[in-house]
């Protein structure tokens, strides 16, 4: 049922809703859409949030044609780049500019303009944006422009915005900013999330922590006994760390996840192997535009040898260096060597001397399927191989239009949470978990700190130096 606050929200134009985590904003937005006649816009900004929001909406009966459910800047795009002379949206531009601001200006312009008035207001009802905190100017400028011409409502806390985007975009101040434009109509205070996993002493704590949290001051010692401190300080051997991170009495239908360094995908990849896990991984991150970066300047060896870099990342049981080694002999002295090439070291051959995508293709299905290998970052294969197998099929498309079809086509269908993963604050927002381990490298700032911790439902345990720390 809608809460109170909610329905005096409702009965503006415009408004906002303060909740902290877990206190049911996304169940508060998909009982509003159940319940309000027409088809609304649903906007937040990661795959993850747009995965609970989809989920959430799916409870409650609400289908595709009653939501649209999308990233701010996705959406942007979409309408930016259909209507390239009302939004003066560059031809050039590119996915892996990761220029973003340019896409939200692009679109507010059109929005604006009352060029696509019309096509909007028969197309949503209004607009419902979760996560605001997290909001660039330039996302909020299109917003204000949405909110010019249907309703608009807004759902966000403020200890939340743990969110930083490139070339210099700062995020919209909540308190100054946003409630000055989306009248403030209440807040959600309820730990719904913990309620729900029969765990209010979690649920507690957490909402009486938010205070110290918000000055930077975290202290683990009144925690109940559901959050375990385990002394451990940064740059601890990956070995010994994956071995502070085992939960015991865990359930093999709970789900786990260990967070750590927010810039630091490789490691995570390391830290996912020394656990037997997957990584969860960010749509169209820098690993992945790094090597599509290699493939487009490298031949020869060097092509190969990117391939083999990529593959150790992805998989278990791939030493480079040597497969460098074996792969340079048998180019260099082929049929000579003491033991037969395999298929996918003759595959990796193949990459070196031809600069065809289908052949890097073939290697990373060949080192896929060795028996020898097994694959920890599942959703950067299988990004890397859907951009690739478009590509093939389509030769005229550049690997850059490719990889962006592929995040579209992620963000639309949402991520798949595996049991032991490994991911960051960044990635693991808007989701939920049974037990979340935190690494020292994990946070490096209050809110970090708080999504942190209201990941899980169960059980926590905080890998520190202190039970009683300050950050800034």
């Amino acid at each position: 049922m809608l809460e109170e606050v909610v329905k005096r929200m409702l009965s503006q134009e415009r408004g906002a809703v303060e909740a902290p985590a877990g206190a049911g904003k996304t169940e508060q937005i998909a009982v509003a859409v159940s319940q309000l006649p027409g088809r609304w816009l649903v906007l937040t900004h990661t795959v993850a949030g747009v995965e609970a929001l989809r989920r959430r909406l799916g409870k409650h009966g609400v289908t595709d044609s009653r939501a649209h459910v999308d990233t701010i800047s996705a959406w942007a795009y979409r309408w930016a780049r259909a209507y390239p002379l009302g939004s003066g949206f560059p031809a050039e531009w590119s996915a892996k500019s990761n220029d973003w601001e340019v896409v939200h200006r692009a679109a507010t312009t059109l929005v604006s303009s009352g060029a696509v008035a019309s096509v909007l207001a028969a197309s949503y009802a209004g607009a419902f944006v979760d996560e605001y905190q997290d909001c660039t100017s330039s996302q909020h400028a299109l917003m204000l422009a949405l909110a010019d011409i249907m309703r608009c409502y807004v759902f966000g806390d403020p200890l939340q915005a743990i969110f930083g985007f490139d070339k210099g975009e700062r995020l919209v101040d909540w308190q100054s900013t946003t409630l000055a434009n989306f009248p403030l109509a209440g807040r959600l205070e309820t730990p719904h999330r913990w309620q729900k996993a029969k765990n209010e002493a979690l649920g507690a704590w957490l909402l009486a922590l938010r205070p110290n949290i918000k000055e930077g001051n975290i202290d683990l010692s009144s925690a109940p006994a559901c959050v375990r401190w385990t002394p451990c300080n940064k740059g601890v051997q990956l070995r010994d760390l994956a071995r502070m991170c085992a939960v015991q009495g865990k359930k093999s239908e709970e789900t786990l996840v260990v967070l750590d360094a927010s810039e630091r995908a490789v490691r995570r990849a390391d830290l996912a192997k020394q656990l037997g896990g997957t990584t969860i991984e960010p749509v169209s991150g820098k690993c992945e535009r790094a090597f599509y970066a290699k493939l487009s300047v490298t031949n020869g060896m060097s092509r190969a040898e990117a391939v083999l870099e990529f593959a150790s990342t992805v998989f278990v049981g791939i030493d480079s260096s040597v497969k460098k080694k074996r792969i340079a002999s048998i180019l260099q002295r082929p049929g000579r060597q003491k033991t037969a090439p395999s298929t996918a070291e003759l595959a990796l051959c193949t990459v070196a001397e031809s600069n065809d995508y289908s052949n890097v293709l073939s290697a990373i299905d060949c080192l896929a399927n060795d028996p020898k290998t097994k694959v920890v970052r599942p959703e950067l294969l299988f990004s890397v191989k859907a951009a690739l197998r478009a590509v093939v099929d389509d030769p005229s498309m550049s690997l850059d239009d490719a990889a962006w079809q592929i995040a579209t086509l992620k963000r639309l269908r949402g991520r798949v949470v595996r049991d032991q993963s490994v991911g960051s604050t960044l990635l693991v927002k808007g989701l939920e978990f049974d037990h979340v381990v935190i690494t020292p490298e994990a946070c490096n700032s209050p809110y970090e700190w708080y999504v942190a911790l209201t990941r899980a439902t169960k059980s926590i345990r905080v890998l520190a130096p202190s039970q009683n720390f300050t950050v800034t």
